[in-house]
């Protein structure tokens, strides 16, 4: 990094280091997972948006390109991080400005449902893949990010259910797993083959109860390749819980509810003495 910038504004479409909270965790977990598989490889970052990522994957990469379609986040990028196998390029993901097969890992975080061009964005991928080259992607769950809470992303132009998305990578590889991810006081990525013996316990009424998996990811995380496939390190990237979301709205609630009712309990007072002093 090269001294300090402006953080660009997020608009809920690109993510930027400044913004804390869940969002934070989900990013950098993400990020940290990746960096495990593209150590000493040529890396492809599309939608590398204002270029933390791109940075962190080229702490141990090879090369890293970092690709995005905005100029203002290129610009951005070019000016706040620089190391001699990093650089930035405006492209679209369906328009790679790269060779074909030079790349051997292609990086794509919350990208897929900003647009409609999967297939398109899918074939570019193949193309600058090396033939044994890896893909790692995430996207949101539709039934778990917008279908349960009844809730709908401004900035999400087509998301995919899981099998939609699993459908997808088949189409265009022969192997993929998919890993799930959610918060829970901190972010925590698990395959979600159904197989595996990792589970949780949840809540059902008044009894806990073993589900084998994650239950409800709200992300869906995937590798995928015509050769093997590498295994991300599942975890937990941990946060305090005094700085979970939850928890901080809660308290910033509890604190507006206890400053109503100490004037509540002290404007008699106040009274009284006003009285006294005329």
């Amino acid at each position: 990094m090269n001294g300090k910038f402006p953080s660009l504004q997020f608009t809920g479409e690109r993510y930027v280091p400044e913004v804390g909270g869940n969002i934070q965790l989900e990013h950098l977990h993400r990020y940290l997972l990746a960096a495990r598989v593209v150590k000493g490889k040529a890396v492809l970052d599309i939608a590398c948006g204002e270029g933390y990522g791109s940075a962190m994957l080229a702490l141990g990469a090879a090369r890293v390109t970092g690709v995005d379609i905005s100029p203002d986040a290129i610009a951005h990028a070019q000016a706040k991080y620089r190391a001699g196998n990093l650089e930035f390029r405006q492209g679209a993901c369906e328009a790679v400005p790269l060779p074909d097969a030079s790349v051997d890992v292609v990086v794509s975080f919350e990208t897929i449902e900003h647009h409609d061009q999967h297939e398109a964005m899918m074939r570019e991928i193949k193309r600058v893949l090396k033939p044994d080259g890896v893909l790692v992607i995430s996207s949101p769950d539709k039934l778990e990010y917008s279908d349960r809470p009844q809730y709908r992303n401004p900035h999400h132009v087509r998301e995919l259910y899981r099998h939609e998305f699993s459908g997808l990578l088949d189409a265009f590889f022969r192997k993929h797993a998919i890993y799930g991810q959610r918060v829970m006081y901190g972010s925590a990525i698990f395959i979600d083959d159904g197989l595996t013996e990792a589970g949780c316990f949840e809540r059902a009424g008044g009894s806990l109860e073993y589900v084998r998996g994650m239950p409800r990811p709200v992300y869906l995380m995937a590798v995928a390749s015509d050769a093997e496939l590498p295994i991300l390190a599942g975890g937990m990237l941990e946060q305090p819980i005094a700085q979970a979301e939850p928890v901080a709205v809660r308290d910033a609630h509890i604190a507006a509810m206890q400053g109503s009712l100490s004037w509540k309990l002290t404007w008699p007072l106040r009274f009284i003495a006003m009285l006294f002093r005329r």
